[in-house]
């Protein structure tokens, strides 16, 4: 997902038409199709595949972004031709089903409508085990309805799910403000060709009008993070059998994802799978056959109660493994005035601090001061970092511009605190100046962020809201204080 994120331009507001359900003309061979209604009334298509013979037990598939129910028949007519009932559904706004093009009103009305999918499979099949199976996007939704939905699936299989995000931590809280400010903006960009290794099925995703091919909107893409945000909140709640799947050379959804899952979920039984060199759409790459066979043998392992043994934990370096960063933006703008009187001035405060402890490493920053008629723009790239939890403490040095561009030397520290549903930010800098022999340039600086960091997947968390800023500079005897206003943005990995 970090390219997806990373690919929003300055274009017009994304074109997400609403359209209305589309009957299918020509199901996949063995299955049926229905329409079913949405709590809010949005008509969706929906699909069965029979079971030879007897029915051991109920499957149900739930796709992902740019994708849509039909497209896993291999997958379901194999299990169906195994003794299971298999069921799926397009996604409001995917292949057949009505709504708007990828943008529903809400992340939840995904879950929601799954959890309601879910009730009615279990009525059908009543007395029947009931397995669901999430691809992508769609792997998030099933986690997090497998978390919230009663009665508890007999196992979760998830393929390339949407867990982890290989992206910086503050690219992250950006997009979830982004999907609060510009709903519409078009800030989420899959490419086909990234889908699988196989040059052809990138171009049938090309040609294929079911798929929706203009980016997505940021409200989606804040919405799936938001969604992974729960599904790690709740993660206690995954007691089931679970089965994770993903290739290493996924570039749309971070491997690492499906490892911290299987590391961290409580339940006993649980299975990771890591393919070499596969890319994101593992029963679409050339090879998936022995994705789909790994999947049947592990459900039918499950329903015949004599489950195929894990491998051994991957132990390699994975996409979207923490990298150690500590990331900090902030920028504010007020009013500045010395301490015994006189005019107001505009004050103005941007820093970036970057530091990568691990827990204890680099540190540096970039730091721009107005207040009063005077400046000063530092470079710190030579400093220390201490992270404890996600706590940041950071030393830095370098040197700086001040006003009547006089070069100095420059020194500070950063302390950064979550605090509950707020973010305590101090920083301490000193400025000395070499040429005009005056006394160095002290500031204190404290921001109270409205907004505490919340967490992504373990141990990645960021932050972002709106923050009041006070500060106190004194040079040559001279103090003022200012009075900001601004943006706070906090990310750990």
């Amino acid at each position: 997902m970090r390219r997806a994120l990373l690919c929003a331009g300055f274009l017009a507001c994304a074109h997400t038409p609403n359209l209305p359900l589309r009957p299918d003309p020509s199901p996949p061979p063995g299955s049926t199709t229905e329409t079913i209604t949405a709590r809010d009334g949005t008509q969706l298509l929906a699909r069965h595949w029979a079971a030879t013979g007897d029915v051991k037990a109920a499957f149900v598939i739930m796709h992902g972004l740019k994708d849509y129910s039909a497209r896993y028949a291999d997958l379901a007519s194999t299990l169906a031709a195994r003794g299971y009932s298999v069921y799926a559904f397009d996604l409001r706004g995917h292949g057949r089903s009505a709504g708007p093009r990828v943008a529903p009103d809400e992340w939840t009305d995904y879950v929601d409508d799954l959890d309601r999918f879910l009730t009615d499979v279990e009525k059908r099949e009543a007395g029947k085990p009931v397995y669901l199976f999430g691809h992508s996007m769609g792997g998030a939704i099933a986690a997090r309805t497998a978390e919230l939905h009663t009665p508890q699936v007999a196992g979760l299989v998830l393929s390339g799910p949407a867990l982890a995000i290989d992206a910086p931590p503050l690219l992250l809280a950006a997009t979830r403000m982004s999907g609060a400010t510009t709903p519409k903006f078009p800030a989420f960009k899959l490419n086909n060709h990234d889908f699988s290794s196989d040059p052809k099925a990138g171009e049938a995703m090309d040609k294929d009008e079911l798929v929706s091919q203009p980016p997505a909107p940021a409200s989606t893409a804040a919405g799936l993070i938001n969604g992974i945000e729960w599904i790690w909140t709740d993660i206690v709640k995954l007691t089931m059998p679970l089965l994770a799947l993903h290739g290493t050379k996924d570039r749309l959804t971070a491997p690492a994802g499906s490892r911290l899952l299987i590391e961290n979920a409580p339940a006993k039984d649980k299975t990771l799978r890591i393919y070499d060199g596969l890319f994101h759409d593992l029963i679409h790459e050339p090879n998936g056959k022995q994705v789909i066979d790994d999947v049947v043998a592990w459900v039918d392992g499950h329903v015949a109660k004599t489950p195929v043994a894990p491998p051994p934990m991957y132990a390699g370096e994975l996409t979207g493994d923490p990298r150690g960063w500590s990331q900090v933006v902030s920028m504010a703008a007020g009013v500045s005035r010395a301490v015994d009187g006189g005019d107001v001035h505009f004050a103005g405060d941007v820093a970036v601090a970057l530091a990568r402890p691990q827990p204890i490493g680099w540190s540096g920053a970039l730091i721009a001061r107005m207040f009063g008629d005077g400046y000063a723009i530092a470079l710190r790239p030579l400093g220390l970092g201490v992270r404890a939890g996600r706590t940041l403490f950071a030393l830095s040095g370098g040197a700086a511009l001040v006003t009547g561009t006089e070069f100095a030397g420059t020194g500070g520290l950063f302390i950064e605190q979550p605090l509950g549903p707020a973010h305590v930010s101090v920083r301490a800098d000193y400025t000395h100046l070499f040429e005009s022999g005056t006394p160095g340039l002290y500031s204190l600086i404290g921001a109270l962020r409205f907004g505490g960091d919340r967490r992504y997947a373990p141990p990645t968390a960021a932050g972002v809201g709106p923050a009041l800023v006070g500060a106190y500079d004194c040079v040559d005897g001279i103090c003022a204080w200012s009075v900001l206003l601004g943006l706070h943005l906090y990310g750990v990995d």
